[in-house]
């Protein structure tokens, strides 16, 4: 059975994914480059998302 905070993981990698998309998207639109913005954003939100996961964790 998983640890009861392993069952969070894919919860914040999945919604710093979704605000990395909506970040790239927003500056793709505004610097005019949608494949490096938009990469740039989803990298940004997966490791904002780890981040958040492993201060969680450390809290609980």
């Amino acid at each position: 059975m998983k640890n009861e905070k392993e069952k969070y993981l894919p919860m914040f990698i999945s919604g710093g994914l979704l605000l990395g998309v909506f970040l790239g998207i927003t500056l793709s639109i505004i610097k005019d480059d949608f494949g490096l913005w938009l990469s740039v954003g989803v990298g940004f939100g997966m490791a904002a998302g780890s981040l958040s996961y492993v201060i969680y964790a450390a809290k609980k």
